[in-house]
């Protein structure tokens, strides 16, 4: 068969378009690992299965790569730990991709966030909730034993310190306050074999969180020129399961308001000049929507001071920088 040059050139030329195509572009949403059976704190020879998702994107045609402490595991819709061994605990994680009609034809999720799975090969274990509580709430630690014999006796500590003694292995803490996040084990005894057997948990860290964390206000340029605009952000977190809450923002100068609260977290100062000079500072407000009464404020601990020399110094704990002239 004859086949023209220009063809062939033709041809050639598609050939390494293709071979230097682009890597997907990961898509604005992130990947999500869960435990969908078993625990993720577990003995060695327990089962624990891991599953990935797309949050919001709940179609059958993503390809759900997994890894764990980086190393890479395959491609998995669910990926399966049997009969685990403590060499297979660490950070497991997973991203998406799946096949798209338009270039680059192919799209990937951003990597989830690491999802530890720890194996314990000893005979205590303490189980924990598996995310960060919030204070009022309610804690259950379970001390496990290998096996599940009938225990005589279980101690509870805190810190290294003892604060509970029981003959059942749950412990329930009600009303947490920010006080009883820390490093909890247990130690057990028990009967087998007409024989007293004791063991204890290594520590495991607990979280308890404040339902808003501290606010820190920020400067959004380093350098501030008079004339030029300059944003302040007042920077925080809700820690809340109700979605029914939000949050107000007040913005102050030399203590007194710059104006009513709002739910924007930033406060825009257009036009600087020498008379914008003093101490800022930042609170916020938790609002219950289903309330008519809001919450309590939560003052920052980070306060940015113009001062009439022209610089702007900001002191966090005992740091102290200057970010530039007023020029």
């Amino acid at each position: 068969m004859y086949v023209l040059p220009g063809a062939i050139a033709v041809l050639t030329l598609i050939a390494n378009v293709k071979s230097e195509e682009p890597k997907p572009t990961p898509l604005p949403v992130r990947a999500k690992v869960k435990v969908s059976a078993g625990e993720a704190r577990l003995f060695s020879g327990e089962d624990v299965q891991l599953a990935c998702s797309v949050p919001d994107q709940p179609e059958p045609k993503w390809m759900y790569h997994w890894f764990r402490d980086e190393e890479s595991l395959g491609s998995w819709n669910v990926y399966h730990l049997q009969k685990s061994q403590v060499q297979q605990g660490g950070n497991y994680t997973c991203y998406g991709e799946k096949d798209i009609e338009t270039w680059p034809y192919s799209a990937e999720t951003l990597p989830s966030e690491p999802h530890t799975v720890y194996v314990d090969g000893g005979w205590a274990l303490l189980r924990v909730p598996a995310e960060p509580l919030l204070i009022e709430e309610t804690m259950t630690l379970t001390c496990r034993i290998r096996g599940e014999p009938i225990l005589v006796e279980v101690l509870f500590y805190k810190d290294g310190i003892e604060i509970h003694k029981l003959k059942d292995k749950d412990l329930v803490l009600p009303k947490l306050t920010l006080k009883d996040k820390g490093n909890y084990w247990c130690r057990a005894t028990w009967v087998q074999g007409f024989e007293y057997h004791s063991a204890q948990s290594l520590p495991v860290y607990v979280a308890v969180l404040d339902k808003l964390n501290t606010p820190v206000l920020e400067i959004e340029r380093e350098e501030v020129v008079r004339g030029e605009r300059v944003v302040l952000r007042c920077v925080t977190q809700l820690n809340v399961r109700d979605k029914d809450l939000s949050i107000d923002y007040y913005f102050l100068k030399d203590g007194s308001r710059l104006g009513p609260a709002s739910p924007r977290e930033s406060y825009l100062i257009p036009f600087i000049e020498e008379e914008d000079a003093g101490l800022y500072s930042c609170r916020v407000q938790l609002l219950v929507l289903k309330e008519p009464s809001p919450g309590p404020e939560r003052a920052m601990d980070f306060n940015c001071w113009l001062s009439l020399s022209q610089f702007i110094n900001c002191t966090a704990a005992a740091q102290e920088w200057s970010l530039g002239p007023i020029l």
